[in-house]
């Protein structure tokens, strides 16, 4: 281990072993409401008597305790506030240790069932490191995850797809543990996720040093505690209508006593999905750039996911008051899966003439699974310090058989030829992964600090089959074995303090990372060992209660996925395949932002990101053998910055909107077909607006409208057209607030068809793409059980993987 690394980790336990001997003076107390139940996540804060300036605050833990640490000796205005209770407000006089008597909280008198109150709490809250969208008993808490997510300030969502300022490589956590899931089955989780458990959402766009430095971006979903026991559940389901039908239904249950908590979920899914892509390829003479041909196609693709099984089950034990034990299991299954994609392909001469022609009928079978076993032990030192170690295990499997069968003609004629391309990739990965983190506080210092080891290994078989005019063949250069195996040692450390009106944060991990994939057949064997340092710092300074301004920058790696680092060939058409790169090199990503937030609700944020060799799909055309190939590579830069605004606000009681605008410019210089390093740019609008409806006076009759609209950008290689959306929602909720039901339209008028082009010297390919996004949705969701014993479930949703 280098040198670098051994101060590293022991500097780590430095500090760990400081703060843990640490004690400090504190201020305590504890919040009930009238019937003498502790009320958590309560606002307290410490203000100055002279002018207000607010000096410390806190939030009440699970059973209704605060603590905070270090006050000078003074006078104090001291104020509690949480949603649906009236403000309580005392002067006191600090001098040493106190512990405060009992507050109790009374039931505000305009008390709003769903509705946010803004005027105790601001919808968007700006922190120092993150932007935080509290929709915890707002008219978003009646939503599911996925709508939740899709209104979130800095987050766009297109089809399955989720970004951050327009980078797909985020992290998406749950109670800041990782996800695992991506695109469909992550949409379909959050869909099946009750808003009505969801505190807020975190937009972290530069994360400290506590995330692993892999991705881009942050987003964190922030599931309400439990401080009372009982049971409850849901059963809800929903019926899709696009261009075939689709449906899901899923069930919840949950169980808390005094130290044991249960959570356990089930979701099935089936549908149809549809998608279309009409392309253009141009060859030209490289010596007057005059079109020698052109090949049109239209791509229909019919896929079929029949039994989509999703499930998860998750325990707590409280051993005592200090320790801590949770355990879980999850996992997803869609092994009737397949796929009937018809692609027809016209060859224009350059005059504009048919030449000849030629169908290609893609039929697949794709199974896959996949299961994660997670632990935890969590130890609290004193009520300032603790410690977590957890654990995950995670399996995941895919094979896809395809069988691709060609005819080939001239106008008029019958077929001349046929080919018939066979293929099987099978795909086993294993995930392994163990940390332990540290939290707490060293006087007015808190304190982060942790370790983390994983695992990554990987095989994949690909056979291939090749008939032409019926006489078979195995194609020995294009079958091939590929493994797989990283290992990635971290540690970091960081650390918060205010200074007054100033807050500062800073952090430092460090990443030691070793792998080697070994493609077999061809004996190519690509070996990488490295050891980066990943600094992040903000800053952030209270002018006064309506003005903030704050400042940070991060270092971030992005790591290739798994398949992109796959050599092997995946055949459309004869004419058309995709290919990864073993040689795939990480990305380096330099984050700076400053932030400016007006009376607590209007957000800007001036952001610059400089990425250095992203890996990026390209495309180009062969001229010697008129294929086009869709190649993983790293591209040697990508630069953007831009301009973002945001806020969320209440016109009236029963009209609240939502509202997000970036205005940003991008650069990519990546490497041509022809070895030239080529340069794409553009500036791009991105707006989107949302706004909630109370239609009545009971509050259950809701609507909404959401729409979005993006200019023209660029993305690696490629260009793209400008897209938008409108969708729009009505919902009931009925017997007693415990059953909801109502429609959605979404893209109502195709909006999100969007062209991707690829347009320099003499490559120029174009496809126009659309992915059935425009629906009608018919959903119900039932609540039974004692729904008002508990504030929500505690979910505790897998750690490991985004890189599948």
């Amino acid at each position: 281990m280098s040198l670098i690394k051994k101060r590293l980790l022991s500097f780590i336990f430095i500090v760990i072993g400081a703060a843990c001997m640490a004690q400090d003076p504190v201020v305590s107390g504890n919040v009930y409401d009238t019937a003498k139940q502790p009320l958590a996540f309560a606002d307290v804060v410490f203000k100055s008597v002279q002018d207000s300036t607010v000096v410390k605050t806190a939030f009440t833990d699970e059973s209704g305790h605060f603590e905070i640490t270090n006050i000078h000796p003074g006078n104090y205005i001291l104020t509690v506030s949480t949603v649906g209770f009236e403000n309580y407000t005392t002067s006191r006089t600090i001098v040493a240790d106190v512990v405060l008597p009992d507050i109790t909280m009374v039931t505000g008198s305009k008390e709003l069932e769903n509705v946010v109150i803004t005027q105790k709490r601001p919808i968007v809250k700006r922190k120092i490191d993150r932007l935080e969208f509290e929709v915890e008993n707002s008219i978003l808490s009646s939503s599911n995850a996925w709508e939740i997510v899709k209104k979130t300030p800095g987050v766009n969502v297109v089809g399955d797809g989720i970004s951050i300022r327009g980078s797909g490589g985020i992290l998406v956590t749950i109670n800041d543990k990782k996800v695992y899931l991506t695109g469909t089955e992550l949409k379909n989780l959050l869909e099946n996720t009750d808003g009505d458990n969801i505190k807020s959402v975190e937009v972290i766009t530069t994360p400290p040093a506590k995330y692993e430095a892999q991705g881009s971006a942050v987003l964190n979903i922030k599931m309400k505690k439990n401080v009372s026991g009982g049971y409850k559940g849901s059963l809800s389901g929903a019926y899709v209508q696009s261009m075939y039908p689709k449906g899901v239904v899923a069930t919840n249950h949950y169980f808390k006593n005094k130290k044991l908590t249960v959570f356990g979920g089930y979701m099935f899914g089936s549908g149809h999905y549809y998608s279309e892509s009409k392309g253009e390829v141009r060859y030209s003479n490289p010596e007057d750039n005059q079109i020698t041909s052109i090949w049109k196609s239209k791509e229909k693709a019919n896929y079929r996911a029949t039994q989509q099984n999703s499930y998860n089950i998750s325990a707590e034990y409280a051993i005592d008051t200090l320790n801590t034990v949770s355990a879980g299991f999850n996992g997803f299954s869609s092994l009737k899966s397949t796929a009937l994609i018809d692609t027809p392909t016209s060859i224009y001469n350059g005059s504009g003439q048919l030449d000849s022609l030629y169908t290609t009928r893609n039929r697949r079978n794709y199974p896959a699974k996949n299961s994660t076993l997670t632990g935890s032990l969590e130890h609290k030192f004193d009520s300032n310090n603790k410690i977590i170690v957890s654990s995950d295990y995670t399996q995941h499997y895919i094979n896809q058989n395809q069988d691709i069968a060609a005819q080939f003609s001239l106008p008029d004629t019958a077929p001349h030829g046929f080919q018939d391309i066979g293929s099987n990739d099978t795909r086993r990965i294993t995930l392994f992964s163990v940390q332990g983190d540290y939290n707490g506080k060293a006087g007015e210092t808190t304190l982060e600090a942790g370790m983390r080891y994983g695992n990554v290994s990987a095989k994949n078989i690909f056979d291939y089959e090749n008939a032409i005019n019926g006489i078979p063949s195995t194609v020995l250069d294009l079958s091939n074995r590929f493994l797989y195996d990283e290992d990635i040692l971290a540690g970091y450390i960081g650390a918060e303090r205010e200074f007054g009106k100033w807050d500062f944060k800073a952090g430092l991990r460090g990443e030691h990372t070793k792998l080697e994939g070994n493609s077999v057949t061809t004996q190519e064997v690509n070996r990488q060992d490295y050891f980066k340092l990943f600094p992040s710092a903000y800053a952030m300074y209270k002018v006064s209660d309506n003005h903030q301004i704050g400042l940070s920058y991060g270092k971030r790696i992005v790591r290739p996925q798994y398949s992109a680092l796959n050599p092997f060939r995946s055949y459309n058409t004869p004419y058309s395949y995709s290919t990864g790169d073993p040689r795939l090199q990480p990305a380096i990503t330099h984050n700076f932002s400053l932030q400016y937030t007006l009376k607590q609700k209007y957000n800007f944020d001036l952001f610059y990101r400089y990425e250095k060799d992203p890996a990026s799909e390209v495309i180009y055309q062969d001229y010697a053998t008129s294929t086009v190939i869709a190649k993983y590579t790293n591209i040697r830069r990508n630069v953007s910055l831009g301009l973002e605004f945001n806020t969320n606000i209440q016109f009236f009681e029963w009209w609240e909107a939502g509202t997000m605008s970036t205005i940003g410019y991008q650069e990519n210089t990546f490497q041509g077909a022809d070895g030239g390093m080529q340069v794409i740019n553009q500036w791009t609008v991105y707006a989107s607006a949302n706004s909630r409806f109370t239609l009545n006076k009971n509050k259950d009759l809701l609507a909404e409208f959401d729409f979005f609209y993006m200019s023209p950008a660029v993305q690696g290689a490629y260009k793209l057209t400008d897209i938008s959306s409108l969708s729009m929602s009505v919902k009931k909720v009925f017997l007693n607030k415990n059953a909801e039901a109502g429609v959605l339209l979404s893209d109502i008028y195709r909006g999100e068809r969007q062209t991707v082009t690829t347009r320099y010297g003499n490559q120029y390919s174009t496809y126009n793409n659309y992915g059935d996004s425009q629906s009608f949705r018919v959903f119900f969701r039932y609540r039974f059980g004692n729904q008002k014993l508990g504030e929500g479930k505690t979910r505790d949703t897998t750690d490991e993987q985004k890189r599948l």
